[in-house]
């Protein structure tokens, strides 16, 4: 793997990490957890923010789904930097199914954020991708659906991915 391709995934998972557990200290806190106003100022400009619990609860979702966002994206953009876009037809499978799952979750997520839709190419369609112990995406019947974390197996699912991508990744640079 090449040295900045394995910053960028250790960046990209020490921040989904980060939202993930940032994620479930709020929502699975009944008490507000940012107590005191927090003044800020930079260049002449100055403010004093403060949440409420249920901004505290939007903020930590709002979080935890930019953390997958950007941990799915970056991902995406390895896989490309480092197999090509050829990696699509690779005679490896393992690489054609984690090369496939990464790109249809970060096509969800490309036109629309915060509202991800699945965005099934017709080549995708009818198709079980899967990873042997870790997630699999079966494609029938998602074009055009909301992205749901019950369709890859949620945060956990996505951080070992991210692992064993780390991992296929560093196997095939040695």
């Amino acid at each position: 793997m090449k040295p900045e391709s394995k910053i960028k995934l250790e960046w990209a998972k020490t921040f989904f990490k980060f939202s993930f557990i940032t994620s479930e200290l709020f929502l699975g806190s009944n008490d507000k957890l940012i107590t005191t106003d927090l003044a800020f100022s930079y260049l002449g400009h100055s403010i004093t923010l403060k949440l409420d619990k249920s901004e505290e609860e939007l903020g930590s979702r709002l979080l935890e789904h930019i953390g997958t966002y950007i941990m799915i994206q970056q991902l995406n953009k390895v896989l490309e930097d480092e197999y090509g876009f050829s990696r699509l037809q690779s005679n490896d499978i393992e690489i054609i199914n984690l090369s496939q799952i990464v790109r249809l979750i970060r096509n969800a997520f490309a036109h629309d954020p915060f509202n991800p839709v699945w965005d099934i190419s017709k080549s995708a369609e009818n198709q079980e991708y899967q990873i042997s112990g870790i997630l699999s995406i079966n494609t029938s019947n998602l074009h055009g659906k909301r992205l749901k974390r019950e369709d890859y197996g949620g945060p956990i699912a996505l951080l070992k991915l991210l692992e064993y991508a780390i991992d296929i990744l560093s196997q095939s640079s040695k």
